[in-house]
């Protein structure tokens, strides 16, 4: 349709995106710069305006369109590059009859940078045909070079995201198991890369599918395949290959994960250990794969996933190491800042700096080194430091990077502490929880565009001032994240939409022992449990344990205020919600399941007289927390009692 055409006068009237991804290179300081678009725009224009018959070629009116949705990707106006990209697709399909072989790529290369358009706009239905299709011409052009058969799985990877981005499951793991056959049956030596890699990047993601539907044993075996086609390489190559040791990274991770859904835990604990271990060799080795922020990422997840596995004493160690990582490497960037500033003074600095050598006298000072150095370059010349030197923009172009570089080391470090206070806390150390996330929430209160960071250090902060009896603290902590998750999720919704319920279920925790907030409290609840029942109808067999963590909160919430029936069917909800995943996975969800069946049993025996049933309850709980406080009596011990205490209660 005409009206669905792009035109001069759209590219005119559109404000400057506040978003683009370079603003010195695409943008003017009045917006960006379309003097290239506006001649695509000419030629496009005048294509239009004749008959297909007149065109140079079948398909002369795609090239501009082409290159017109090129342009206008750089300053992020993807909706403009949407409507270019449809629009010389439909000069491909016009004629009705199949592209011709000359063409075929260009067709191939458009649907591609539609599909990553669509993808951007999170617009996931209609990227699906587009993706299919690329696949499908890729496949065409594969007859004629093995090389286009990457294309085409890459293409059907994207379609597979795309189905899980919508939460269609079952689809998904179709498409990923013909995607793991049609791997399988390509030939071995093709070109491009081998076979054997591309087969373990489908089994990895046809072993996400598989425990997304929740057919957990046989995401093992996926996972466990894939995890062997890279140590399988690794072990055959002479040399380190930063492609093998990735691949196997993230496979271990993967089984890690797969081996503790089904409870297997010691496997599970073996290939979490050897990540870490991969991650220390390779800096050891000094081979350049892994460094040190490679291993403080490596053992925060690592820490989460032995947490899961009921190995809380291991995941603080791991924790602990991380953030004592992370701490040198903000202490190593902001070290790095001061000696420029020190080296390379600003003005006001340069007069109150008396006889210290700065900039280029470190020639004549022998001090060369130091900058040597302080840039990783042991060939600088003289014309660099004076430029820097002589130059304010460019010392403070320098300037700037030295400030991100700090900036990035010490978010790390933010999230590393959010990390530890929740293993900390996990452990039932409270007061050493605390001090961890206030300094997270300090170091993120430093920067700027850290709402995220600073979002999870005050949620953190809030659970454990929560169960310091601090509650007024605690409601501050709570209310400040979601108010910046509220922010961000209206902004990127699949980014922070679950983060935003956790939030606000620790809000209503938090509020939950102050009179004055117990509206706030409800209607808090009932927010938090519409997005996680929404959130779990997409992913239910990874998502069931927080539901019914929330379901859980959300029948005290009603039978503080009376509410005995809503109460009531909330926790009875809660209970079911949590049998399932707590029989194949204990260590993660026993211990939930227990908190869910105590309070099923004071709401139960509140609503009647039925005190036999809510005891009967109270006695499972007791059976469910006693393993888990003689294994790690800090974490359950004060459960346990509880527990107890309320059996006698019922008794």
């Amino acid at each position: 349709m005409v009206e669905d055409r792009i035109n001069r006068e759209m590219l005119l009237a559109h404000p400057a995106s506040p978003n683009s991804r370079d603003l010195r290179r695409y943008v003017l300081p009045d917006g960006p710069d379309l003097r290239y678009a506006q001649i695509l725009m000419e030629q496009i224009e005048v294509l239009r305006g004749q008959p297909r018959e007149a065109w140079p070629s079948p398909y002369a009116l795609a090239g501009p369109l082409r290159s017109l949705g090129a342009q206008l990707e750089y300053p992020d106006w993807y909706e403009f590059a949407r409507l270019a990209y449809l629009e010389a697709i439909g000069v491909y399909r016009g004629d009705g009859t199949d592209i011709a072989d000359d063409f075929l790529d260009d067709c191939r290369h458009t649907l591609w940078s539609l599909g990553r358009v669509l993808m951007e706009l999170r617009r996931y239905e209609e990227a699906l045909p587009i993706v299919q299709e690329e696949q499908r011409v890729s496949l065409r052009l594969a007859v004629v070079d093995a090389f286009v058969l990457d294309l085409a799985n890459d293409a059907r990877t994207t379609f597979i995201e795309i189905l899980v981005r919508l939460g269609r499951h079952d689809e998904a793991l179709d498409s990923a198991a013909e995607a793991v056959h049609e791997i399988r049956q390509q030939p071995a030596g093709k070109p491009g890369r081998p076979k054997d890699f591309t087969l373990a990047y489908a089994l990895g993601r046809f072993a996400d599918c598989l425990a997304r539907a929740g057919r957990f044993d046989e995401a093992v075996d996926a996972a466990a395949e894939a995890e062997s086609i890279w140590r399988r390489y690794n072990d055959a190559s002479d040399e380190s290959d930063w492609s093998i040791e990735a691949g196997r990274h993230m496979a271990l991770g993967r089984l890690g994960e797969a081996f503790a859904q089904v409870g297997r835990y010691d496997e599970a604990y073996a290939a979490l250990v050897e990540r870490v271990e991969m991650c220390r060799r390779s800096i050891d080795a000094d081979e350049g794969f892994f460094d040190l922020r490679d291993l403080a990422d490596t053992l925060n997840n690592v820490s989460i996933d032995l947490k899961r596995s009921g190995r809380y004493r291991e995941a603080l160690a791991a924790a602990e190491e991380a953030v004592s990582h992370d701490r040198e490497l903000a202490g190593r960037a902001l070290d790095r800042q001061h000696r420029f500033e020190r080296l390379f003074p600003g003005e006001e600095e340069f007069l109150n700096a008396g006889d210290q050598p700065t900039g280029r006298e470190l020639f004549e000072d022998g001090g060369l080194s130091e900058v040597n150095d302080l840039f990783d370059d042991d060939e600088l010349e003289e014309e660099f430091l004076e430029a820097i030197e002589f130059d304010d923009q460019i010392r403070d172009d320098h300037l700037t990077t030295f400030r991100a570089k700090v900036r990035e080391a010490e978010l790390s470090l933010c999230v590393s502490l959010h990390h530890l206070g929740s293993c900390l806390h996990d452990l039932n150390r409270l007061e050493e929880a605390l001090a961890a996330d206030s300094e997270a929430v300090e170091i993120a209160r430093r920067h700027q565009d850290s709402a995220s960071q600073l979002a999870a250090a005050l949620n953190s902060r809030a659970c454990v001032l929560a169960d310091l009896g601090r509650h007024e603290e605690a409601l501050e902590a709570a209310l400040g994240a979601v108010n910046l998750l509220i922010t961000l999720t209206v902004a990127e919704p699949e980014s922070h939409e679950r983060t935003l319920a956790l939030a606000l279920h620790t809000l209503c925790v938090s509020a939950s022992r102050l009179a004055p907030h117990e509206e706030v409290v409800l209607t808090a609840s009932l927010q938090c449990l519409a997005v996680h029942r929404r959130l779990y109808q997409l992913d239910p067999h990874h998502l069931a344990g927080d539901l019914a963590c929330v379901l859980t909160d959300h029948g005290l919430t009603r039978s503080r205020r009376g509410e005995h029936a809503e109460a009531l069917a909330a926790t009875a909800e809660a209970v079911e919600t949590y049998r399932r995943p707590a029989t194949r996975h204990p260590a993660r969800y026993n211990g939930g399941h227990a908190n869910a069946l105590l309070a099923f049993a004071e709401v139960r025996s509140a609503v009647s007289d039925a005190r036999a049933e809510g005891r009967a309850a109270a006695e499972e709980a007791v059976a469910l927390f006693q393993p888990l406080a003689a294994a790690v009596p800090e974490a359950y011990g004060h459960r346990l009692r509880h527990a107890r205490s309320v059996r006698r209660r019922l008794g």
